[in-house]
């Protein structure tokens, strides 16, 4: 027994130290992009004893992260992290070695933000919806999308975020409170990331007409920081929907104040000219129009405010004007030629205003 058992532990040393041949030729066909051979060597070179959680590593970093099978990168990450603290690897041929933990989560990473990033997609598509069907099956999609990403890693707070927007979009305000208090309830926020989850909290709250939580949310996020503007700019919207213009405008003009952005200048420009146009007040409204539009002049929501602004000051001439630069920008909108039609209409030119009510009408 003494003669053999030293031989034993020196065959066990050696299959401990030295790696298989499957993982080689796994990179080998990695580095030649031949995926469906890679897969094959690494499913082998799993079983190795040395070679497993590299091997791991790369069927989630590599092979499952391109048939988008989360499930399976998320399992053999989980492998992968159960490596020695010790054990390095380099992630592609042309990286330096690091830890298999810190590969691992640059990875996790990397497949998150692609989910996340195609969950936020689905917002254009759900405002370009063409029906009602159309949007549930854009919704139905960016909901599957958005969990995906919380399956693949829950302490990410944004796909909670997502979550509760669409599930506000879906009228469900329960299922939107769940997935708010989940993100929230998340460890180790930064006041950034709290202030951005806050907002859009908010946000799906107001699209709920649940004015007073949504308050709620954006007191909070005050209290991180008095003079954020995005959060100003939200109060007033809030109160915008509330009907509460004194409060709206309150709130938008402190916002306008303190920011120097001048993408965010659009946008509160643009929401103080609303606030104006419903309380009647078009000589402001026409001016914060104007301001949002010479920021931005291919803001196509600006320069609409701007002619519904004159249109409703009964301007009939300076807002077709607008409505004819819109058609320019998009010919194929309805809207704009019913915006030329009425002003027409309330010049009493009725026959150009028929020309346009009937190429509005060929539109819809």
């Amino acid at each position: 027994m003494k003669f053999f058992k030293p031989i034993f532990f020196l065959t066990l040393l050696i299959a401990v130290v030295l790696a298989g041949p499957d993982l080689e030729s796994a990179k080998i066909r990695i580095k030649d992009k031949d995926w469906k051979e890679a897969e094959r060597y690494l499913l082998l070179a799993i079983n190795h004893p040395k070679d497993k959680w590299e091997a791991a590593f790369h069927l989630g970093d590599k092979i499952y992260v391109r048939t988008e099978e989360w499930v399976k990168v998320r399992e053999y990450m989980n492998i992968a992290l159960t490596a020695d603290s010790n054990l390095k690897i380099r992630p592609t041929a042309n990286d330096r070695k690091v830890s298999i933990e810190q590969a691992v989560n640059a990875s996790l990473a990397k497949s998150y933000n692609l989910i996340y990033y195609k969950a936020t997609g689905y917002l254009k598509l759900l405002s370009a919806a063409q029906s009602e069907e159309q949007k549930n099956m854009f919704l139905d999609q960016a909901i599957a999308t958005s969990k995906q990403a919380v399956d693949l890693d829950p302490n990410q707070p944004g796909a909670y975020a997502l979550l509760a927007l669409y599930a506000s979009v879906q009228g469900q305000k329960e299922e939107a409170k769940k997935y708010i208090d989940l993100s929230l309830g998340l460890p180790d926020l930064t006041e950034e990331t709290l202030l951005a989850l806050l907002v859009s909290a908010g946000q799906s709250m107001v699209r709920l007409s649940e004015f007073d939580i949504a308050l709620d949310y954006y007191s909070r996020a005050l209290k991180i920081d008095a003079n954020e503007p995005s959060v100003l700019k939200n109060v007033g919207a809030l109160y915008l929907a509330k009907e509460d213009f004194n409060s709206a405008l309150s709130n938008l003009n402190l916002a306008i104040e303190v920011t120097e952005d001048d993408k965010e200048l659009v946008d509160l420009y643009f929401n103080r000219g609303l606030v104006y146009l419903k309380m009647e007040k078009f000589d402001e409204a026409e001016y914060n129009f104007e301001e949002a539009y010479y920021l931005a002049p291919q803001d196509e929501e600006a320069l609409l405010g701007l002619a519904r602004a004159l249109e409703e000051a009964e301007r009939w001439r300076k807002s077709r004007n607008y409505y004819m630069e819109l058609i320019d920008k998009d010919p194929n909108n309805s809207a704009y030629y019913y915006g030329v039609y009425r002003t027409y209409f309330g010049e009493g030119r009725l026959a150009d205003a028929q020309e346009y009510l009937n190429k509005a009408n060929a539109l819809r």
